[in-house]
């Protein structure tokens, strides 16, 4: 397995990104693929990074429109960051975008559907749980500390708290195999390397106001049925609770329990992406 860095580089050198402002907020993009094709928008996870799907990007523009983006730091709420997407692919010519989002990703893209109900083509949630009540209330009691840890996270001395992040992100390991830890370890100093402390704010705020959602309902997602599909590790962050109030919410999805943990999505790549080609190839997009 190449180490992260070293396909990162080759990524950026073939794969070079845009940037574009729209209602204030800049956003930094990858739009590629077959122009006739159904368009897929990648949410990101927790990092806020659109390098987490390079694997993902040539192995699917073949058949589909493929749209990678950062998080603007200007949207500081997660209802600003919905209507702030919406502009930008109102900007691009996006219509009816089929979701692939992973772990906060998945919530981003439940938020948005709940917003705009009728302009949404599909969902594909990846290591995420549900937006329901009883998964915010659990995550509510689980995180009662984050206020205080974004204060402290704006006050720190950054450097010094980056191997705690690395250590924190490396947790997610799940009986991976030595190169898949390797790669993983190699990615997150990658990443940790350059990441500036106000990036790693304003995700982590993002993340926070999570909690200040209105929770989602079944209805929400009544129009999808049929085009959902949810991607769940067996050993997953999200527990097995989650999970399942999660599938009560989508109408019958389609269900592909995989082997692995919370970094699956980055470790596991080949899988993922021929699970999504099935799935896609079922709902004729």
């Amino acid at each position: 397995m190449m180490l992260y860095l070293e396909k990162l580089k080759s990524f950026a050198a073939t794969h070079p990104c845009e940037n574009v402002t729209v209602d204030g907020a800049k956003f930094r993009y990858l739009l590629r693929g077959n122009e006739n094709g159904k368009l897929l928008v990648f949410l990101n996870g927790g990092m806020n990074t659109l390098e987490m799907w390079m694997d993902y990007v040539d192995k699917l523009s073949d058949a589909y429109r493929v749209l990678l983006f950062d998080y603007p730091q200007e949207l500081r709420t997660n209802q600003e960051l919905v209507v702030g997407m919406h502009a930008f692919f109102q900007k691009l010519g996006v219509e009816d975008p089929i979701f692939v989002g992973a772990s906060d990703g998945g919530m981003v893209a439940q938020i948005y559907t709940q917003k705009y109900p009728n302009e949404v083509g599909g969902l594909v949630l990846i290591s995420t749980g549900g937006m329901d009540a009883n998964t915010l209330k659990i995550l509510k009691q689980k995180y009662r500390f984050a206020p205080l840890m974004l204060w402290y996270m704006k006050r720190c001395n950054y450097e010094k708290l980056k191997p705690k992040l690395i250590k924190a992100g490396m947790s997610h390991i799940r009986n991976e195999s030595a190169e898949e830890i390797a790669y993983a370890q190699d990615m997150f100093e990658t990443i940790f390397k350059d990441y500036k402390q106000e990036k790693d704010v304003h995700i982590s705020g993002l993340l926070a106001d999570l909690m200040n959602q209105t929770p989602v309902t079944a209805a929400d997602f009544a129009a999808l049925q049929g085009k959902i599909l949810l991607i769940l590790p067996d050993q997953d962050f999200f527990s097995g609770k989650m999970q399942e109030d999660l599938i009560r919410l989508m109408h019958n999805p389609k269900i592909s329990y995989v082997s692995g943990g919370h970094l699956s999505t980055v470790l596991k790549t080949d899988a993922y992406i021929q699970t999504i080609h099935e799935f896609l190839r079922t709902i004729g997009a």
